[in-house]
Parts: C-alpha cells; sequence; structure tokens
C-alpha cells in the first residue's frame, strides 16, 4: 500500500505545468463529484450557488481540455488512480 501511494504521489508531482495540471484537475472533478451529495440537503437558491462555484472552479481545467486533448488522458488517468487509491485505502 505505501508503495502504491508513494507512486500516486510521484505521478501527481510529475504533472506540473503552468495553469492547474492534469492531476489538480482530476482531485478537483473528484471533490465535485463528491460534493454532489451534499447539495441534496440544501435550498434552490444554495445549490444554485454551489454550483456556480464549482462551475468557476472547473472552468480553467475545462479550457485546458478544450486546447489540448492530451490534457484530458492524464486527467482521466490521474482520476482513476485517485479513485483507485481511495477504494485500496477504504479496503483496508
Amino acid at each position: 500500500m505505501k508503495k502504491l501511494l508513494f507512486v500516486i504521489t510521484l505521478f501527481i508531482l510529475s504533472c506540473g505545468e503552468s495553469g492547474p495540471s492534469a492531476c489538480d484537475c482530476a482531485k478537483l472533478e473528484k471533490e465535485h463529484m463528491e460534493s454532489k451529495l451534499e447539495t441534496l440537503t440544501k435550498t434552490t437558491k444554495e445549490q444554485n450557488e454551489i454550483k456556480a462555484g464549482w462551475s468557476d472552479k472547473l472552468e480553467p481545467c475545462k479550457k485546458i481540455i478544450k486546447e489540448n486533448d492530451d490534457f484530458a488522458k492524464k486527467k482521466q488517468d490521474c482520476l482513476m488512480m485517485l479513485i483507485q487509491a481511495e477504494n485500496e485505502k477504504e479496503a483496508e
């Protein structure tokens, strides 16, 4: 498990680019997916505010993805690694 965490950490650190990295965007997307449950207990106004906040946070990533097809693949790879690491952590 420690070895996997070490590999993931290295991969995330190696994703550095100007602006958000693919791994930064993957982490944001994962947080966004997790926060969707939070909106279920909120009023419509609060839900709209939360959605607008996430839209602002995700916009730089969406812009880079539109400009760079390879970035989307890297982001997806990072997202899968983050989810896999979380699943392994929960299995322990």
